[in-house]
């Protein structure tokens, strides 16, 4: 199978929602139940609620690196709009963008406008006149996404869109499909549908991959978001890790770009 790996970057800096949203109060709260519950260790929750004192938010240079050392082209998707704790303004994450680009990644809008035609425009054209070239796909925050979804980032000018997801059962396990002019790419797992303790997560991703290879899938599209690749967040922290270096080390899988998978399912619609 060929793994498509992309990170959503919901947070950039520890200013981001001091006056903004409520999502640090909520940290906290959440936090203690944690705890409780002993879903985190202390220590986790410290460096967790901690977050919001430090510069940075984002771990985009440590997920680059580590992308970056097992061969893994994958894209980032920043915000060009506010809502649901995504609280930072397109010309704050601008010095991210450029860095990731320059970086050799793929970078995309982390849509809010899931359902509005203006909107998704408007997010669209925001990303080009900040950036001066075109983002590579979207992606909608919280994987929002309606029966006009495809219609309106098509209209808007995206090539690919990966939002369509399954909550009931964590994921969707679906072949990439073109409507109009853009590809959808389905996502197939993500990082905070999984049961956040190590073994479990492995054990739930295995299950989920064996799935995809009994359907005869060539495309598999994982999500992990940036912010977690820290201290704070060990255990899906660690699941990230081992997945990478498990695609990296098989002789069958291999990582590809949402770009290359787009010419090979062009090539093969040429065929036909």
């Amino acid at each position: 199978m060929k793994f498509i790996i992309s990170h959503d970057v919901d947070h950039l800096y520890g200013r981001d929602h001091w006056l903004r949203d409520l999502i640090y109060p909520k940290l906290w709260v959440k936090n203690i139940l944690h705890i409780a519950q002993r879903k985190i260790t202390v220590k986790e929750a410290w460096l967790r609620g901690t977050s919001c004192f430090q510069k940075n938010r984002h771990c985009l240079e440590q997920v680059m690196s580590f992308d970056r050392k097992y061969g893994v082209p994958s894209a980032f998707f920043f915000g060009m709009n506010q809502g649901l704790g995504m609280s930072y303004y397109p010309e704050e994450a601008k010095p991210a963008i450029q860095m990731v680009h320059d970086g050799g990644f793929a970078v995309g809008v982390h849509g809010i406008e899931y359902d509005s035609a203006e909107g998704i425009d408007r997010e669209h054209h925001t990303f080009n006149e900040l950036m001066g070239f075109e983002p590579c796909g979207i992606r909608m925050h919280y994987v929002r996404f309606c029966a006009d979804t495809l219609r309106y980032e098509d209209e808007a000018g995206y090539v690919f869109d990966s939002s369509e997801f399954d909550k009931k059962v964590n994921g969707t396990i679906k072949a990439p499909y073109k409507q109009g002019n853009i590809w959808e790419f389905p996502l197939t797992i993500m990082d905070g549908y999984l049961t956040q303790d190590l073994e479990k997560a492995k054990k739930e991703t295995l299950e989920r991959l064996q799935v995809c290879r009994e359907k005869g899938m060539e495309y598999v599209s994982v999500l992990f978001h940036d912010y977690q690749f820290n201290d704070g967040y060990t255990a899906i922290r660690d699941w990230y890790k081992w997945l990478i270096q498990m695609i990296a080390a098989s002789e069958t899988d291999s990582f590809i770009s949402y770009e290359d998978a787009i010419k090979e399912l062009e090539a093969e619609r040429c065929q036909k």
